[in-house]
């Protein structure tokens, strides 16, 4: 039983990265209209401007270094947006080949400023508890209550404030959006940035616990869309049981079967996520012809 609960505490810390980073798939889905490829190499930014800022200016302060961390990784997203995604005027697929490019150069810095080795910054806060006989350290309730404020935060700002609403009826019809006055892309800047910065705390507050890499960004930004994807893309409530699903499937499929196997299970099930997407969004027509449901047209009716 100690063994189940032991697991069980390392897949909520999982879930809480992906939701963390799952939540910043949202924010710029719900707001621009496209998804933001580049926010796992967001992530390890973060986790590299942490390491930067302890190793080479000696900056030991939690508070002090992820607000630098966050920022940092803020003011890249603001520029990647403003100079590169905004004067795309709302064009989904172009925005999306941004992405990528934006990625990619990313990358490139992650590597220049990290060693080829994982990385991990100091904890928070050294010592752990024991309920139970499960170990569960300090840093990591840091992690799950990171991830708890954003989500409540995330859910009154989009509920009970006239910018959130603003901000989601941008998706909904930006065009109406664009005749009623709301400065469109503005909010799509905004939500670019703060999704870099959701991206980058949840690297300031996990990496301590489990280290990163440089390329490891790609792979935590997969789970994380595939936990905010299975109930549906742009929900944020669905997004927390996404994120509990993945990292369940993930944790109890390494300890108890294969830990090889945990990520090929993981990427099955995100490529199953994305074939129904195509299904549905299709109206059917990538199913082959023999799982197809055909509608039998209703017979004529005889005038009496």
């Amino acid at each position: 039983m100690t063994d189940f609960l032991q697991t069980t505490e390392g897949i909520i810390t999982a879930a809480s990265i992906y939701l963390l980073v799952g939540l910043g798939w949202n924010l710029v889905y719900n707001t621009c209209g496209y998804l933001n490829l580049a926010i796992g190499q967001f992530y390890i930014l973060g986790a590299v401007f942490s390491w930067k800022l302890e190793t080479t200016f000696h900056i030991h302060s939690p508070i002090v270094v992820g607000a630098l961390a966050c920022v940092g990784a803020g003011i890249l997203g603001f520029i990647a947006e403003r100079v590169m995604l905004r004067p795309l005027k709302g064009n989904a697929l172009n925005a999306l080949i941004v992405t990528i490019g934006i990625n990619l150069m990313l990358l490139q810095l992650a590597k220049a400023l990290s060693p080829a080795t994982v990385i991990r910054p100091d904890t928070f806060i050294a010592g752990e508890i024991t309920p139970f006989g499960v170990h569960i350290s300090y840093q990591e309730l840091i992690v799950w209550g990171t991830a708890l404020i954003v989500v409540v935060g995330l859910f009154t700002f989009f509920t009970r404030t006239d910018l959130g609403r603003t901000m989601r009826a941008c998706t909904d019809n930006r065009p109406a959006a664009q005749m009623l006055g709301i400065r469109v892309p503005t909010l799509a800047t905004m939500a670019f940035t703060a999704s870099a910065v959701l991206a980058a705390l949840a690297a300031f507050v996990v990496t301590p616990t489990q280290g990163s890499a440089y390329n490891s960004g790609d792979l935590i930004a997969i789970k994380a869309f595939m936990a905010v994807s299975i109930i549906g893309l742009g929900r944020n409530g669905g997004a927390v049981f996404g994120a509990f699903i993945v990292a369940g499937a993930e944790g109890y499929v390494a300890r108890y079967w294969n830990p090889d196997y945990s990520d090929i299970v993981v990427l099955t099930g995100f490529l199953i996520v994305l074939y129904s997407y195509a299904v549905r969004s299709t109206d059917g027509r990538f199913l082959p012809s023999w799982l197809r449901v055909r509608r039998r047209r209703p017979a004529p009716q005889e005038a009496s």
